[in-house]
């Protein structure tokens, strides 16, 4: 995408739909979903198989609170994005870039919200780990901000992901 003007509203809107994704929770899907559409990553049917995949890893995989979901969705991206080899075969020397990519991703995600596990993120950002499953402490978690928390963090991400796969593309 040779105009940055065109490239910045792209950017936008993949972070301004991830953010409104995340009204859906599922924060793994919703930063996938945001990138994978605007960057046309993938067929509808491929899409969805993806994003199926992409629901379990959300709230930290499975609602563990390990990896943030944000991260994970952002990874996933960066590998639908990223591997143009036939992923059933073994290429070593493809998978390096990729590799090296979401490595970038990573220690960017790392700098940019702090952490990357989503307990130490929640209990950073808005104070203490709320057990969103638990009706009372669901309560709280919104009050204190949680989800336009979670949704920032997402967008983030999103854009982020995007980025790198954008100027992938162009150096390619």
């Amino acid at each position: 995408m040779k105009n940055d003007n065109a490239q910045q509203a792209l950017l936008d809107r993949v972070q301004s739909e991830a953010e409104q994704l995340m009204k859906m929770h599922a924060c793994a899907r919703c930063t996938l979903l945001a990138v994978a559409k605007n960057l046309n990553l993938a067929s509808d049917e491929c899409l969805d198989v993806a994003l199926k995949t992409a629901i379990p890893l959300s709230g930290g995989i499975a609602g563990t609170r390990n990896e943030c979901g944000g991260l994970i969705g952002g990874v996933m991206a960066i590998g639908l994005g990223l591997i143009k080899y036939d992923p059933r075969t073994d290429n070593p020397e493809a998978r390096k870039a990729v590799t090296a990519a979401t490595k970038q991703f990573y220690r960017w995600f790392e700098a940019e919200v702090g952490h990357a596990r989503c307990y130490d993120i929640r209990d950073a950002k808005v104070g203490r780990f709320f057990d969103s499953s638990d009706p009372e402490e669901n309560k709280k978690w919104i009050a204190a901000g949680g989800p336009e928390m979670c949704a920032g963090i997402v967008g983030k991400a999103a854009r982020k992901a995007a980025e790198m796969i954008l100027a992938a593309q162009q150096s390619t």
